[in-house]
């Protein structure tokens, strides 16, 4: 993030709230627990969700993966069991799906491919189907652009495969062929439900979004809209969850006024996008996280607290 934005992100007793909102969410669920069995409650808490990713039954070989983390990373590895997943992975207010989902989509949207190597077969083993995983790399060309889709999509192929779930011979389905009338029509009832509006509103929200977008209103209504968020392969719950890690990953607080009233409409609750955004700090890093909890905050109301 750019020097200007830390500086909006930390002046001020507002923002200052907010990061301690945050980190509230995190100490509010592990509790208060000082004691000096604290540190083994995490390592054993990280442990079990780093041997769910993993997908082994066999305790030693996990202790054994940590063990290789931190001699060969120090610090950095003992933190990565620690807190990534003795702290964050190891909550309970997102499932480990959900989220899965949401860490694929914000590796895909930084474009740490390299990643995927862990979060791909994580998603296997904690639910996610080989469809979905491609689908997430689907919606995110609309969000990040292209070049990283595919390459997440390339890299998603590859460790599919290498689990048994490789590109059929006759290769993967293409998009449904639509008219522009139906594409139009699909992006009105995505909208509607995006929005809170019936059909006639939306279809006249839609109209104005268009009217400001210039050459940009074909990609922005009917192919985003219309095409990718129509899409049957996740539902539209997943698809905000997607999308507002993506968003918050990116650091486009504009775009999260819209998508944040979008996922609450489509069923996801306060408590899971402020877990989505503890997701964002230790996967794209604090002051984005910070960014995007304000945003929670602002439409949802109260502080950072799991009501």
């Amino acid at each position: 993030m750019q020097s200007s934005t830390s500086a909006r992100l930390f002046r001020g007793g507002k923002c200052w709230a907010c990061a301690c909102a945050l980190w509230l969410v995190v100490a509010g669920a592990q509790g208060a627990d000082l004691s000096a069995s604290d540190q083994d409650q995490r390592r054993a808490r990280g442990l079990d969700a780093l041997q769910a990713i993993v997908g082994t039954q066999d305790a030693e070989a996990t202790a054994a993966l940590a063990a290789r983390l931190e001699r060969e990373n120090g610090a950095l590895g003992s933190f990565a069991i620690d807190f990534v997943m003795g702290e964050i992975w190891s909550r309970e207010q997102l499932s480990r799906r959900d989220r899965n989902l949401v860490v694929l989509a914000i590796l895909g949207a930084i474009h740490q491919t390299n990643q995927l190597a862990y979060y791909v077969p994580g998603g296997i083993h904690n639910g996610l189907t080989p469809e979905e995983i491609r689908e997430i790399f689907i919606h995110l060309s609309g969000y990040a652009g292209f070049p990283r889709a595919l390459d997440a999509m390339a890299e998603a192929n590859r460790l599919l495969a290498e689990l048994g779930h490789p590109v059929p011979a006759e290769g993967l389905p293409p998009a449904q062929r639509l008219t522009g009338a139906e594409r139009r029509q699909r992006s009105i009832e995505v909208m509607a439900r995006l929005s809170g509006k019936d059909s006639d509103d939306a279809a006249r929200l839609l109209e104005g979004i268009a009217g400001n977008l210039g050459p940009l209103a074909g990609a922005g209504v009917d192919f985003a809209f219309g095409e990718i968020w129509a899409r049957p392969q996740l539902s539209r719950r997943d698809r905000s969850l997607l999308v507002v890690s993506v968003l918050a990953a990116l650091g486009r607080g504009e775009e999260l006024d819209i998508h944040v009233p979008a996922a609450l409409r489509h069923g996801v609750t306060k408590t899971e996008l402020e877990e989505v955004m503890l997701t964002v700090f230790a996967y794209a890093g604090a002051p984005l996280a910070v960014e995007g909890i304000r945003k929670v905050i602002e439409h949802t109301g109260g502080g950072g607290t799991n009501e």
